[in-house]
């Protein structure tokens, strides 16, 4: 078994690397990060589209400029790059992936979409067209070249603007568009539809955009436009409103403008086996670098050695619940959970259920019961309430038509429960409000009342279930016939399901179903994430008590940042509200925290140092990077195959790949973690253990994730209370309700 990664290490060092380097003049020294991005432009177009990249006011190239097309700069020199000036690093970076896109380009012919180099050639899944592409990332470590590769697609819709519109269909403005020319793509915002055609006089242009083709020598498109092209009014990200014949814009695609059934059919597609998507994968990546001359590999480059990595394979840890089990759902199916209570429910029952899609209130109080046994026996006490016969009758089609009105009236009936909402996948997500954002905005962000969504599938599922085991009919006031129901529905093929809906009440009910059977190196850590939505940014916090895996508190922080970074007055509160609730929690403060930051660390480490040195409490800090732009895989001599393996490392400095999960052949290709050190208390091999034992610990579900919880948890809280799902300062804060 051979280890494999998608990532080439050059041969030399990175100080080998002579650059040509310009220096400009800085304008403005407020903002100099702003670079010189135009002069950029110019010297690619003058130089024949020759690599250029730049960091501030400085212009790097892998060959001398010939024609400054009247940019002089105010200083040239050739030079190799200093490796431990960060400055320099980033310059070389930029530069190289610069030049590995432009080779891309003009070698392999392939198209660059943004930082990607895409194929031609899509594949159709009804009216979204799918581009395999490539994506990478140049990094310089120890005066090393790294290059990491990864596998991608782009989507974009067949339909036009112009079809759009000739089809009756409403352009809205801000609507995100794509222009796609021959070798890039650009992304606008509609402003609106100006009321001229294209065969008109366009003042911006000051011409009609017919005759702006014809001037540009492009016949070829000046012939599809007609007097019936409408113009659009589109706008960059940056930059001023722009003229646009509606017949070369596309709505933007992407999962999240897709419609569920379009983002189904377009996951069973992108699904790859690991052998499948390795070879593909490496095959792309070797023939872009055999087209790159400045760099030179091994002849298998993507070999585990020839990276320098070290193989380090982990041990799976055992959680605890009334006892120590390998699985969690063994724990489940077996007895009490760790910390159990009593929840009150309350279930808001969508009438279309019954009235449209015939699964009668009968199969919904059969469901019910079958869920309390089940708690039951998990040692929950689940009370139903009885406050929702106010509203029989009221959760109708006209209810769901006047969501966003009609809900306003009913918080005395779910104050004080937690949720089990049952509604058709109709009204969830195809009608024009978007009902399922709309519900927990109202029920989790202004009510500050947790609830969990369940559609008509698991019911029919459970319908299903009762058939094949000939139990349709049975009373659900016959105690002992539940219990056997319970039993039976635990140990079927429904069992997933039905604990998933279980741990969602429990975990927004502030119970704890199980924690690490063995307590983890570091006592206590602390998730921190940014949200990125709409230009907006927002802070998400989650804690984990170290030890065990049992969480301390939860909550998102409130008010919104500015850019990736949390400012310091919010990274103080932080940090301080760790300290005192673990204070408050066990008598004294923990010995060690650590914090898993989700992406780059960009945040003070001087303060968090000093906050940590006050209560003589030692630290460490630890990027999770949940996208690395890597994979990782054995190569099986015995079968000719690539697999994956769960509990595998990739270790070399203090940056590590773990490979956490090895799904099934049909769900696709495992995705490791990136994660980094960027501090020295504790041994990085325990660091890369702590995050590997809180992947056992999202304890709202019994599938296996990837992320330690603290990073998952900090992303799904950031991102609702960012929409607003989740109430600003929850008095929830040892409840989930995030999930």
């Amino acid at each position: 078994m051979e280890p494999y990664i998608t990532e080439a290490t050059a041969i030399g060092l990175a100080s080998d690397i002579h650059l040509h380097v310009y220096e400009f003049p800085v304008d403005n020294p407020l903002k100099k990060y702003e670079g010189v991005s135009d002069i950029c432009r110019e010297w690619k177009r003058a130089n024949g589209y020759m690599a250029v990249a730049y960091n501030q006011s400085t212009i790097a190239t892998l060959e001398p400029v010939v024609n400054y097309a009247g940019f002089e700069p105010l200083s040239y020199q050739e030079k190799p790059i200093d490796p431990d000036n960060p400055f320099e690093r980033s310059l070389l970076e930029r530069l190289l992936k610069e030049g590995l896109l432009t080779a891309g380009q003009q070698k392999l012919k392939l198209k660059r979409v943004g930082a990607d180099l895409q194929e031609w050639e899509p594949k159709r899944v009804g009216r979204i067209l799918i581009y395999p592409a490539l994506s990478f990332h140049v990094n310089v470590l120890n005066n090393r070249v790294h290059i990491g590769f990864a596998m991608t697609h782009k989507f974009e819709y067949e339909v036009t603007l112009q079809q759009m519109l000739e089809q009756g269909e409403v352009v809205e403005e801000g609507l995100k568009v794509v222009h796609s020319d021959v070798w890039n793509n650009y992304t606008y915002e509609v402003e609106q539809i100006a009321p001229y055609s294209v065969m008109d006089m366009c003042p911006k242009l000051k011409k009609p955009i017919h005759q702006y083709y014809v001037d540009k020598g492009n016949q070829k498109m000046a012939d599809t436009l007609h007097e019936n092209v409408k113009v659009i009014y589109a706008k960059p990200l940056h930059g001023d409103s722009l003229s646009y014949a509606a017949s070369v814009l596309k709505p933007l695609c992407s999962f999240e403008t897709m419609k569920p059934f379009e983002a189904k059919k377009i996951m069973d597609v992108l699904k790859l086996k690991p052998d499948e998507r390795m070879r593909k994968q490496l095959e792309q990546a070797k023939k872009l670098l055999s087209v790159f001359s400045y760099l030179q590999f091994e002849k298998r480059p993507f070999l585990l050695q020839a990276n320098q990595y070290e193989l380090m394979t982990l041990s799976e840890p055992a959680v605890f619940t009334n006892k120590r089990f390998n699985k969690p759902i063994y724990g489940l199916k077996n007895g009490p959970l760790f910390k159990g209570g009593t929840v009150t429910l309350s279930i808001f029952f969508d009438e279309a259920i019954e009235s449209s899609l015939g699964l009668s209130k009968k199969l919904v109080f059969q469901f019910v019961k079958v869920l309390q046994k089940i708690a039951e026996q998990n040692g929950v006490i689940m009370k139903i309430s009885h406050e929702t016969k106010h509203i029989k009758g009221k959760l109708n089609e006209s209810f769901f038509q006047h969501f966003s009105w009609e809900i306003r009236e009913l918080e005395n009936v779910f104050t004080d429960t937690t949720v089990l909402a049952l509604m058709t996948e109709e009204h969830l997500t195809k009608l024009p409000n978007k009902l399922y954002n709309e519900f927990k905005r109202q029920f989790g962000g202004k009510w500050d009342i947790s609830s969990q969504i369940i559609t008509e599938k698991v019911l029919k599922t459970f319908q299903y279930a009762l058939t094949r085991h000939q139990l349709t009919d049975f009373n659900v006031n016959d105690e002992k016939e539940c219990e056997r129901v319970a039993d039976i529905v635990k140990n079927d093929s429904l069992s997933y399901p039905v604990f998933n809906i279980l741990l969602g009440i429990y975990v927004k009910s502030g119970m704890q179903p199980w924690v690490l059977a063995e307590r983890a190196h570091s006592d206590c850590f602390i998730g921190l994430d940014v949200s990125h939505e709409d230009g907006k940014s927002a802070a998400g916090i989650m804690n984990v008590i170290g030890s065990n895996g049992h969480l301390i508190k939860q909550s998102a922080l409130n008010g919104v940042l500015a850019g990736e970074k949390i400012d310091e007055p919010t990274l103080n509160e932080i940090i301080t509200e760790v300290l005192y609730s673990y204070q408050k929690q066990f008598g004294h403060f923990p010995k060690h925290v650590t914090i898993h930051r989700d992406g780059k660390w960009r945040e003070s480490s001087e303060l968090v140092g000093r906050l940590f040195k006050d209560r003589n409490v030692a630290y460490d800090i630890v990027e999770v990077i949940k996208k690395p732009n890597r994979r990782m895989a054995f190569y099986n001599n015995e079968t000719g195959k690539f697999e994956t393996k769960q509990g595998v490392c990739y270790v070399r400095n203090q940056e590590a790949f773990l490979c956490s999960t090895n799904p099934r052949e049909t769900i696709g290709m495992a995705q490791p973690v990136k994660i980094v050190q960027l501090t020295n208390t504790l041994p990085f091999k325990q660091i890369i253990q702590d995050c590997y034992d809180l992947s056992f610990m999202h304890i709202h579900a019994v599938n296996k994730m990837r992320l330690p919880a603290t990073i998952h948890y900090a992303d799904l809280s950031s991102t609702a209370y960012q929409r607003g799902q989740v109430a600003p300062r929850t008095t929830n804060g040892t409840h989930l309700p995030f999930v």
